[in-house]
């Protein structure tokens, strides 16, 4: 192997991936987005607790009239405007303090849905990255395939035209060799499917991603190697659990908010009243002032005895709602500590099932040259050759499947305990064969000769 540093062998890297992700990403954006929405919950609660202040005004054309008694000694006619300054400020309203506490824990549970697409978004990356990588690898070992099953065609060939295989030979041959085709087509468009699922990922258009380094990552198991440490680590740090717990909160708290719905609040208000009346010598009357100024402050009582059963359908609605709540909560304890056992033993299991496939590669490559040996002296038939290469392929193919199903499984461990960061990227990105040039990746390649 040699490091091609040509401008065709620059290829993007998981890292390289995954920042354009962050960048580019719609479901992260919009996660981004609708937490710093969700987060002006808190200020909008506190309003209501805070002073009020409005100002209005008008102006008008206003009559007066004016009567002895009996009859209409003279309408005036005169212009007026008005202003008025009122200010309020709560001084009890339990269902205003519950809304604050209800906003707390409403941004607190958008607060950890954001910290968990954050999460999120490194498993899809990874998983996107690595399923174009299995899509080229199964391209690979199907073009590999097919040079093979084209040679052992002509070697059919061959045989037949001396007089040394039967044309059943050539038969079987041809058809191993069409089939082969028709699989590389078959990979081909799945690799391109592959390459724009990326694509929608990171609006980016890629020629080539680093592969594996030796096509090996290696076998390292989870720390600590205790499933039942990292079950505890999930139900204290998971960010979906957080969200489901807030969340509650949130149903808890809006409960208490509408059942107050009918309870007594208290405030504090002011008024100042400021009136010019436009007066002449026309209008001038002592019964009407030219300015005129009222102000007033009370302590408000208001006592909603009654709203036609209102509140108390709002409460009944508040405690289902809470009640659903809470089978969310339970519903993401189980899936967390069913799915952290899961993707720890499946990591285990991986690990043996890598080890596994290794051996079986050497085996069927062995069996393959033993077999192409025998064919050569007439003991095997090119149905024997084929079958043992097919073998071959199909070990080769599950060692790439297995290998990255086990850095997903890693991935989704610590994703289910709350742990999953960047540098857990960095450490599977140290397994690819890159090389940093002047900001680029580039990519080992074989060597040409």
């Amino acid at each position: 192997m040699t490091l091609g540093l040509s401008a065709h062998s620059y290829a993007a890297d998981l890292m390289d991936i995954y920042q354009q992700a962050l960048e580019n990403d719609t479901i992260f954006k919009n996660a981004y987005d609708t937490y710093m929405a969700n987060a002006e919950a808190i200020p909008q609660a506190r309003s209501a607790l805070l002073p009020q202040v409005n100002l209005s005004g008008k102006a008008g054309r206003n009559v007066l009239h004016l009567n002895d008694g009996v009859f209409t000694v003279s309408d005036q006619y005169y212009n007026s405007t008005m202003w008025q300054l009122t200010a309020s400020q709560e001084l009890f309203n339990y269902k205003y303090w519950a809304q604050v506490r209800q906003a707390k824990a409403y941004v607190k549970a958008a607060q950890a849905t954001f910290n968990d697409a954050a999460q999120d978004l490194i498993l899809r990356t990874a998983k996107a990255y690595f399923d174009v990588l299995y899509a080229q690898d199964t391209l690979d070992f199907a073009e590999a395939k097919k040079r093979a099953n084209k040679r052992q065609y002509d070697q059919a060939q061959q045989r037949f035209q001396v007089g040394l295989d039967a044309i059943t030979s050539v038969y079987e041959a041809k058809a191993a060799y069409d089939q082969s085709i028709a699989t590389v087509i078959a990979s081909q468009n799945n690799k391109e499917n592959q390459y724009e699922n990326l694509r929608k990922l990171t609006n980016h258009v890629y020629e080539a991603l680093a592969p594996l380094r030796d096509s090996k990552i290696p076998l390292i198991k989870p720390e600590p190697n205790n499933v039942d440490k990292w079950v505890d680590t999930g139900l204290k740090q998971n960010y979906k659990l957080f969200a489901a717990k807030y969340n509650l909160e949130v149903s808890r708290e809006n409960m208490k908010a509408l059942s107050a719905g009918n309870w007594p609040t208290i405030a504090l208000q002011g008024t100042k009243t400021q009136t010019h009346n436009q007066v002449n010598a026309h209008n001038n009357n002592p019964l009407l002032p030219e300015n005129q100024t009222q102000a007033n402050i009370a302590l408000a009582l208001n006592f909603p005895v009654f709203q036609g059963g209102l509140v108390l359908s709002q409460t009944r609605q508040a405690k289902h709602q809470f009640q659903a709540s809470s089978e969310q909560v339970e519903q993401v304890y189980r899936n967390v500590l069913v799915n952290s056992r899961i993707a720890f033993n499946t990591i285990t299991d991986g690990i043996s099932k890598v080890k596994a496939d290794r051996q079986t590669i050497i085996s069927q490559k062995n069996s393959l040259e033993s077999t192409e040996a025998q064919f050569e002296v007439g003991t095997r038939t090119m149905v024997d050759v084929v079958n043992a290469q097919q073998r071959l392929f199909e070990a080769q193919q599950q060692l790439a499947n297995d290998q990255y199903n086990l850095i997903n499984s890693v991935l989704t461990l610590k994703y289910l305990a709350g742990t999953l960061n960047v540098n857990d990227l960095e450490l599977i990105n140290s397994w690819l064969a890159t090389t940093r040039v002047n900001g680029y990746t580039a990519v080992a390649s074989k060597a040409t000769k």
